[in-house]
């Protein structure tokens, strides 16, 4: 997680004067100016050359697509941890992405390619060229044709201009909701409707419609092919995806299948049959000789970071440790942790929680019990409120219940002070169903809050994916042991080199391995 910046401060809203009839002559030009966008927008249609379909894109140009990539960069990068800086890798995924990317039906698009320093499993695209995939997926990957199938699925997303679509369909709605406002109200529109509810960048992380994905499959199958890879290695992948998933739900105590809002299958819902759909549709001819090329692909992952960046904080089982901030703790048995950008999260099964994270402040905190009351929950009535002290730090706590839409809650808050400026923060939501032993066992977990001395950060280091060959005499079982993962590292290291629950090792076989 990253420091979080203090609480923004909301603009004033100002309504235009209604005049005697109702509506003012501005309100009029204002009907009339929607009107006529609306009418415009449902003119713009176009046979989109990738697609060979009429595609509704609005007053959206390809000049725009290029114009949203380029202002929105900046900000999904810094979302997903930044660019992840490997001159060899960075160098091949952009080498294999430029390639399949010269197959595309917009020659004028110029293409760039970004690892994202992130271990969450995921790869996504903004309009205009730019693709993205992260370290997790990399790891997760067997070979280059696996990969190539990853990118030339994005690439097809850019080529179907599907966040154009997207975007012009969300205008199209908000225009709707304006004429409807007018109509209704004759007057005092809220400044609200005016707020495109999706940015280009949320768009390009949340999941497409099934028919989108299955085009993004028809022109990544029809990009791939062309430049000599088995379309086949897109269903594979999509295997590998599904077990990866499986493990996910099952340290999350899910039922089998259902995944975290984080993980690829969330963002792009695909199955292997659509990717057989995809490429009956795509009327491609096979390769004679494919390229599948695993072990150049390993050789160029051989080093990689695994898992948290020690910069962003790191997770250990049910322990958070930071080194920048010289700070960590330990959540209680049952909750899983996750590092987020600008939190960490740790949650049950029932959905009870810890949330951890950092508040800065423009005026400077001169008591932390004062914050919580004041500053915190300033809109609630806290219960307990109460000065303690933890690691030595002053800090305070209170609670409150609240009803939320999975029940009653009591919600406690937590905070630290970390200097003049800032604090650290613990909120803690359990159900008032929960036993107060259990309550209480959450409670003092942020006892365990504690300041690393420098010597204690500098020990915290990256793990790295090594390739290394399987000897004979390997077990899973001592190989697994340097996984981050407790119980579940097994089962995470069969996933990672796509090894069945009791498939045995064979020597001589390359293993994606994990070392310090």
């Amino acid at each position: 997680m990253k420091e979080r910046a203090g609480p923004g401060t909301a603009g004033a809203h100002h309504h235009g004067h209604i005049g005697c009839c109702g509506i003012s002559r501005r309100r009029l030009l204002q009907v009339a100016a929607a009107s006529a966008a609306l009418g415009a927008l449902s003119g713009c249609v176009s046979t989109n050359p990738a697609t060979g379909r009429r595609s509704f894109t609005g007053l959206y140009s390809l000049e725009d697509d290029i114009r949203l990539g380029r202002e929105e960069h900046p900000k999904l990068v810094r979302q997903f941890g930044g660019e992840y800086t490997h001159p060899r890798l960075n160098d091949y995924v952009t080498r294999i992405g430029q390639q399949l990317a010269s197959y595309g039906e917009y020659p004028q698009l110029q293409y760039h390619f970004t690892i994202l320093n992130s271990p969450i499993v995921n790869a996504f695209a903004l309009p205009g060229g730019y693709v993205y995939i992260s370290r997790g997926l990399l790891t997760l990957a067997g070979n280059e044709a696996e990969m190539a199938g990853v990118l030339a699925h994005e690439i097809g997303h850019v080529n179907a201009r599907h966040t154009a679509e997207r975007l012009t369909a969300a205008q199209a709605a908000q225009i709707g909701v304006l004429l409807g406002a007018i109509g209704a109200r004759a007057a005092g529109l809220p400044s609200e409707v005016a707020q495109l509810g999706e940015t280009v960048a949320v768009m390009a992380v949340q999941g497409y419609s099934r028919e989108q994905e299955l085009e993004a499959d028809t022109l990544g199958v029809r990009y791939m092919s062309r430049a000599g890879y088995d379309p086949d290695a897109m269903a594979t992948f999509l295997g590998s995806l599904r077990a990866q998933s499986q493990v996910e739900a099952q340290v999350l105590g899910l039922p089998p299948g259902e995944v975290d809002e984080f993980n690829a299958m969330a963002t792009h819902p695909r199955t292997i049959d659509r990717v057989r759909q995809a490429e009956a549709a795509a009327q491609v001819q096979r390769v004679a000789n494919p390229r599948v090329a695993p072990a150049e692909y390993l050789g160029h992952i051989d080093g990689m970071m695994f898992g948290d960046d020690p910069s962003e904080g790191v997770v250990v089982g049910r322990r958070f440790a930071h080194p920048g901030l010289r700070i960590a703790f330990t959540v209680p048995e049952g909750y899983h942790l996750r590092n987020l950008p600008d939190r960490v999260v740790a949650t049950t099964t029932g959905n009870d929680a810890m949330i951890f994270d950092i508040d800065e402040v423009d005026r400077g905190i001169r008591d932390v019990r004062d914050y919580i009351v004041g500053r915190w929950a300033r809109d609630r009535r806290l219960d307990g409120v109460e000065r303690i002290r933890i690691d030595e730090q002053e800090a305070a706590t209170g609670w409150f219940e609240a009803n939320t839409d999975r029940g009653r809650v009591r919600v406690r808050l937590v905070a630290i002070r970390r200097n003049r400026n800032a604090v650290y923060r613990f909120l803690l939501v359990t159900r008032t169903s929960v036993l107060a032993r259990e309550r209480e066992a959450l409670r003092r977990a942020t006892y365990s809050f504690e300041r690393l001395s420098e010597a204690e950060a500098a020990k915290i280091k990256a793990l790295r994916l090594l390739i290394v060959p399987a000897q004979a005499g390997d077990r899973v079982a001592v190989l697994s042991r340097p996984l981050p993962y407790g119980q579940f590292n097994e089962a995470w290291f069969r996933v990672m080199n796509d090894l069945a629950p009791d498939q045995p090792l064979t020597p001589g076989r390359l293993l994606k391995v994990i070392a310090s």
